[in-house]
């Protein structure tokens, strides 16, 4: 094996410690043997943030499924954080934008749009460091959903749709459509339902023919054999029962 080890995500935990045995006993190489966990530390890192982020995403849908499990939201709260701490300590640049992401995510879930909106813009200042900057589609879906919710109903709506077209008109969109269908469809139906149900929060009036169209559009790709969409099919039948759809 070189003294000098280069750490992929194909490089197994035992490697990397035969590496750093070996060359912590090699006199003059204390500074490279310290480079070498550094650098395993911020992979290893890396994959602990992602499962903070799993924790977060799991509580997230305990909360869901019933709003007054404030015990969820709490843990949500606490994965993202520890997310954070492992972040900004090994300086995790690609996964800023996901962190970001989360704190807009809580903040939704507490109302506090205004809070929401700044995360989200942060999310999309670092986007380009995301090895998935394609992540860009559900984070402006996010944000379009707070910019009504705090008031700017318009400018919500017409940011929403827009959102929503680039799912099949963008490059982006198109190609992940073609390689993970379920994403696609995950992040691509939520533009939909989140808005109405903004726009019925807001008491806005509703062109009801037009809403009913872009609703069974979603019910259609929702319905796509294959796949277990039973979040959103739940939110769906939720928002077209208050719109007395059924």
């Amino acid at each position: 094996m070189p003294n000098k080890l280069l750490i992929t995500k194909s490089t197994s935990p035992e490697e990397i410690t035969k590496a750093i045995f070996k060359l912590r006993e090699q006199k003059g190489k204390e500074d490279e043997t310290l480079k070498v966990i550094d650098e395993a530390l911020s992979f290893g890192h890396e994959f602990v943030v992602r499962l903070f982020f799993e924790e977060a995403l799991t509580n997230q849908h305990l909360y869901m499924n019933d709003s007054k499990n404030k015990k969820a939201l709490l843990e949500m709260q606490k994965s993202v954080a520890k997310a954070g701490f492992y972040i900004n300590k090994f300086n995790l640049t690609k996964l800023q934008s996901i962190y970001f992401r989360f704190l807009g995510r809580i903040e939704d879930y507490k109302k506090n749009f205004k809070k929401a909106i700044f995360y989200y813009k942060k999310s999309i200042k670092y986007i380009s460091s995301d090895p998935e900057s394609f992540r860009i589609l559900e984070i402006e879906g996010f944000l379009a959903f707070d910019i009504l919710m705090s008031g700017q109903t318009e400018k919500g709506y017409k940011y929403s749709r827009k959102i929503y077209s680039e799912y099949t008109e963008t490059k982006s969109g198109t190609e992940l459509k073609r390689d993970d269908y379920f994403t696609w469809e995950v992040w691509r139906s939520g533009v939909a339902i989140r808005t109405i149900n903004a726009l019925l929060d807001k008491k806005t009036n509703l062109d009801l023919d037009k809403i009913k169209n872009w609703l069974e559009e979603v019910e259609k790709e929702l319905n796509i054999k294959g796949y277990d969409f039973s979040y959103r099919k739940a939110e769906l039948q939720e928002l077209k029962e208050k719109l007395k759809l059924n």
